[in-house]
């Protein structure tokens, strides 16, 4: 490994860590990690390189309100479902590995759901599912 990566990898060992659990979206079951801090939502998943199949990051914030995303310095191509203060889906939009042009919730979310592009889809997952987080 190069110096750069080691320093890299070292630094990254000091770095808070999302708490893992599990949720559900209609009855189907995830595997979760809640970003619920300043640092840990900027974080989000960017620099990572995969995510497993049905794995995601569950951004929740203090209060409900227009939220915004964008996908500086993320490899992983995205959806994210947008949720208001009950777990419903309000919007559910695809994004692009490096855009930086962002993605609007369509109302007052509370919390955001990113899972790997298509997830939703694929499941049957629309707005007015609900997410359940253990």
């Amino acid at each position: 490994k190069s110096l750069r990566n080691l320093i890299l990898e070292e630094m990254d060992r000091t770095l808070p860590r999302c708490q893992r659990t599990q949720a559900s979206v209609d009855s189907i079951p995830i595997s979760i990690e809640i970003a619920d801090s300043d640092f840990l939502r900027d974080r989000g998943l960017m620099f990572r390189q995969r995510m497993g199949e049905d794995e995601g990051m569950l951004f929740m914030f203090p209060e409900a309100d227009q939220r915004g995303f964008w996908m500086k310095n993320t490899h992983i191509p995205l959806s994210i479902a947008f949720l208001d203060d009950e777990g419903v889906i309000l919007n559910i939009a695809d994004m692009a590995p490096h855009d930086l042009n962002t993605t609007y919730s369509e109302g007052q979310s509370r919390c955001a759901l990113e899972m790997n592009q298509g997830w939703f889809e694929r499941n049957g997952i629309v707005p007015g599912s609900r997410v359940l987080v253990s």
